[in-house]
């Protein structure tokens, strides 16, 4: 058996070539030929081809969709951004109306009381003028009958008489208004 396999693998060596390209098989290798490339043809035009033109058009369709939609959403993140940038010009504007009308508010108070204070403090100068006066006057009385006093003890130590205090009082008077 070992023998018979030797030879055959000597018989195949000594045709010189190979198998393929043997003439007389050719007729067989079309018909096989024929019918793989009938089979593949009919495997790949009702199976892979659809299925693979299918994931195509289902991935076309899926990245259409999501075109749109990042185009959406872009126009989605303008119009927020466009209406954040609105709400930051009212606010500041806000802000500024605020801040003046508390300034306004300050200013107004601040002058009432301004006013409020010099107000007071005339009233208050006006009464310590009074009373300065006043007391100017009750002082220049009081010095009068004190002068009154001094010039009837001075009468009586330089010359000797003591004169009535009536008449001292009524000399001062006219001392003091010439």
């Amino acid at each position: 058996a070992v023998d018979a396999h030797h030879g055959d693998v000597a018989h195949h060596s000594s045709s010189g070539g190979l198998p393929q390209l043997d003439p007389s098989s050719y007729a067989g290798q079309a018909f096989w030929l024929i019918v793989v490339f009938v089979f593949l043809y009919i495997f790949f035009t009702f199976k892979s081809l659809p299925s693979i033109s299918h994931v195509i058009e289902n991935r076309a369709e899926r990245v259409g969709n999501d075109l749109d939609s990042a185009a959406r959403l872009k126009d989605e993140v303008q119009a927020v951004q466009k209406a954040y940038e609105e709400s930051l010009v009212k606010a500041r504007e806000e802000a500024a109306n605020m801040f003046k009308t508390i300034e306004d508010d300050i200013k107004k108070r601040s002058d009432a009381h301004a006013q409020e204070f010099r107000d007071h403090s005339a009233n208050k100068v006006d009464a310590l003028e009074k009373r300065i006066v006043k007391a100017r006057e009750v002082a220049i009385d009081e010095i009068g009958s004190v002068a009154a006093d001094i010039a009837l003890d001075a009468a009586d130590k330089i010359i000797g008489v003591r004169p009535d205090v009536k008449d001292a009082e009524k000399i001062l008077k006219s001392v003091k208004a010439a």
